[in-house]
């Protein structure tokens, strides 16, 4: 039994512990909760209270005198008076002190020996001698060694391994958490192209896309001030999902069409009048059928004669033209028809009379009569005729 400490196991409950030895001073007395030093309060001199730390059970409060080993408490002054209280006093620090030192002496296996790398431990009553084995093991100078793979997770403090204790290229993915690279941990401009998987990006990760955003068959990307969604065309143009666009029937109306547009005639009904015959259409003022229509007599005045054509109306190939280039300058000349049905018959050495009286102009010579082929009239004209 121990005269210098007392041992405890705390149960929870209580803070204050029995002081079961004597002391010469309070200040000789320590107490130790699982070896460390306890801050703790007198209640008198057989008992303490543990302030610090809070016991919540199973901890071990050693509570021990350690009397001044360095101070003699008594010093004897030649031709003093010797009282009993001084020399209580000496030989008390004296006898406290052996006590103390039985008390560390009796720690010690009886067993116990110098062995090469031994170290005692002590195995709740005593200290004895052994070898150090395990994870560490010790050399006689004292060296430690931790054995190889000895190292656990539990054993190493959060954030005590720096990178200049990892190896390059040590780490792999096999050693991630899953999810536990963030955006802190990427280097700026380190993800490529390369490194993102085929069809991973959707719009909501693209700030210009919106949240919707697929490639819905048919649709187009359109912006609506904040973002591109895909939407369906439609209204006058729609688009296949090969890119070809249609407009749709009757959509075109005439503000859709540019004043410079110039449209070519050939896009005009069948394309077979041309830009000239349009052209001739410039200064219409009202409907043309009903202009043909309205033709009447003494109603056209002015027609060019290389204007005009009659065209039989068989073939209209056959055409008879008015030429009046022959008629003097500032002269109009009129054709009269007769009251039936004639036959016109031109100047031409060709042409012939059958069956017709001649009035005028006068024959001047040769008397009729016979046949001939050439006379002059009284105008100079030749007339060639035939009996």
């Amino acid at each position: 039994m121990a005269n210098s400490k007392v041992q405890y196991t705390a149960d929870g409950s209580t803070q204050a512990f029995a002081v079961t030895f004597p002391f010469i001073s309070r200040s000789h007395v320590s107490v130790e909760v699982d070896g460390s030093e306890a801050t703790f309060t007198w209640n008198n001199d057989s008992q303490i209270t543990i302030s610090s730390p809070t016991l919540s059970g199973s901890e071990i409060v050693l509570i021990a005198r350690s009397t001044s080993r360095d101070t003699r408490l008594v010093d004897y002054v030649d031709g003093s008076n010797l009282t009993e209280t001084d020399l209580d006093l000496d030989s008390k620090q004296a006898f406290y002190m052996a006590q103390e030192s039985l008390d560390e002496l009796t720690l010690l296996d009886d067993a116990a020996v110098a062995t090469s790398t031994h170290i005692l431990v002590g195995n709740g009553t005593t200290f004895t001698n052994v070898a150090m084995s395990g994870d560490a093991t010790i050399s006689q100078a004292g060296a430690v060694t931790i054995a190889n793979t000895a190292v656990e997770t539990a054993m190493i403090a959060n954030d005590a391994i720096t990178s200049a204790k990892i190896a390059d290229d040590a780490i792999d993915s096999e050693h991630y958490t899953d999810g536990s690279v963030d955006t802190a941990h990427i280097a700026d401009a380190n993800v490529t192209t390369a490194k993102i998987a085929d069809d991973a990006i959707t719009g909501a990760k693209i700030a210009l896309f919106g949240d919707s955003y697929a490639a819905t068959n048919g649709h187009i990307l359109v912006a609506d001030g904040t973002d591109f969604d895909n939407v369906a065309m439609s209204g006058d143009v729609t688009i296949s999902n090969s890119g070809v666009t249609a407009i749709g029937s009757g959509v075109i109306v005439n503000a859709d069409v540019n004043g410079s547009a110039a449209i070519d005639a050939t896009k005009i009904h069948n394309g077979t009048i041309s830009n000239t015959e349009f052209g001739y259409l410039n200064g219409v003022s009202s409907n043309i059928q009903s202009q043909l229509d309205g033709i009447v007599a003494g109603a056209v005045t002015d027609v060019q004669d290389d204007d005009f054509r009659i065209q039989d109306n068989g073939d209209n190939t056959k055409q008879l033209a008015f030429e009046v280039s022959g008629v003097s300058s500032g002269n109009t000349r009129t054709l009269t028809v007769p009251d039936a049905s004639t036959t016109i018959v031109g100047t031409d050495a060709t042409q012939t009379l059958t069956n017709k009286t001649l009035t005028s102009p006068t024959i001047n010579s040769p008397t009729i009569g016979g046949t001939w082929t050439s006379y002059t009239t009284s105008t100079g004209k030749a007339l060639v005729m035939g009996f």
